[in-house]
């Protein structure tokens, strides 16, 4: 069979899936999601069961389970592995874990910071701005609840208080997402950017390509420009590990995407497709796909001998991080409650509200949408 890729733009991606799958004939044979907007999709209906096309088949233990996203449970709209539907193969592992200076490491003897306290510690033997920033943060409106996820999941906090269990009340504004994010301040203030409310990914990649940051957080997608020659000014120096803890330990947010296969597709594309997206997830194509560049779903090769390797020495830490790794917003109404966040984290990052204030008027925001989507649902008192 014959593959044509449609290369899109993030921005663009999820108008292309939607106008596909509500086509009278779909444009895509397959269509991937990621966790901003998987969880709608996923509660749409037009994704085929798996299992239709193939009773037997079932994603191996060597694959990554991310917190069951393959399985959506229509009745509870959450992800269920027991009574969910497989409508999802994961095709990309994208988490965020830590980058840091190894070399700079290695010149001063340190160890990788085990605690955000630690952290800082290190960072401030390199703060040097605006030569060098400690750290740098995304804080930018349209990313910044994904970049301090790592931080509110070791200190215990979540966006909602169990999905999973279909229960939606509003945890945003508790003791803990708050010391959180005085613990994001904290680093910002310390070690990292005046100016961090205003920096997005990109922004941040090219700091620690340019040398100009000891240390970040960013997706393990961005590794291979790391050692790109005609990307990058740090070549061999950056080192991988697990995110700092916190009272909880390590976390991390989700960023992977999974792939479907819509119906309203002719039956003998969907078992082609099918046929390739089991094809893509063996172990063999998984270790040809880290030599190319992407990044695996295979938990099982963490601990290969490919991570001993220099070139793939973000391995180990990709496994770190994606055991750790929570979803973010697991709900239909992902893209209005991560808007809703990153708005009020971004006023608190420029200054413009307190946290407390921010926090609660965030959960405020979250128990409107959530009421009226009918959820159950339920909010804290104001902090």
């Amino acid at each position: 069979a014959n593959i044509e890729l449609d290369v899109s733009p993030y921005n663009g991606m999820s108008e292309k899936i939607r106008n596909s799958i509500r086509a009278p004939e779909g444009i895509y044979d397959i269509v991937i999601t990621s966790t901003e907007f998987m969880s709608t999709y996923s509660d749409s209906g037009m994704f085929r069961n798996f299992n239709d096309l193939d009773p037997d088949y079932k994603l191996d233990d060597g694959i990554c389970s991310y917190q069951n996203t393959s399985y959506w449970n229509y009745d509870t709209q959450s992800y269920d592995p027991v009574n969910g539907e497989f409508i999802g193969i994961p095709v990309n592992g994208n988490v965020q874990v830590l980058y840091y200076r190894r070399d700079l490491y290695e010149e001063k003897g340190l160890e990788p910071p085990k605690t955000w306290d630690d952290l800082i510690a290190n960072a401030s033997v390199f703060h040097d701005p605006p030569k060098m920033y400690g750290m740098i943060q995304r804080m930018e409106r349209s990313s910044i609840t994904y970049n301090f996820g790592p931080y509110m999941f070791s200190y215990g906090g979540s966006v909602y208080k169990d999905p999973a269990g279909g229960d939606f009340s509003i945890v945003f504004n508790s003791p803990e997402v708050k010391a959180a994010v005085e613990k994001y301040m904290e680093v910002r203030d310390k070690v990292g950017h005046p100016n961090s409310h205003a920096i997005g990914q990109g922004e941040m990649i090219q700091y620690l390509r340019t040398g100009k940051a000891a240390h970040a957080i960013v997706v393990i997608a961005a590794w291979g420009g790391m050692d790109d020659p005609d990307k990058s000014a740090v070549i061999g120096k950056i080192g991988a590990a697990l995110n700092p803890a916190g009272p909880k330990g390590s976390g991390s947010s989700l960023g992977h995407w999974e792939a479907h296969i819509p119906k309203n597709i002719p039956d003998e594309n969907a078992h082609e497709a099918f046929d390739f997206l089991k094809w893509l997830v063996t172990k063999e194509n998984q270790i040809k796909y880290i030599e190319n560049g992407a990044v695996p779903v295979r938990c099982d090769l963490i601990n290969s001998p490919m991570a001993k390797e220099d070139r793939f020495r973000f391995l180990e830490a990709l496994g770190q991080n994606s055991d750790v790794a929570q979803f973010i917003a697991p709900n239909v109404e992902a893209v209005e409650s991560t808007a809703i966040t990153n708005l009020y984290l971004n006023k608190i990052a420029a200054g413009e509200i307190s946290i407390e204030d921010g926090l609660n008027a965030a959960a405020e925001e979250l128990y409107q949408l959530l009421t009226k989507a009918g959820k159950k649902t339920g909010k804290l008192p104001p902090l």
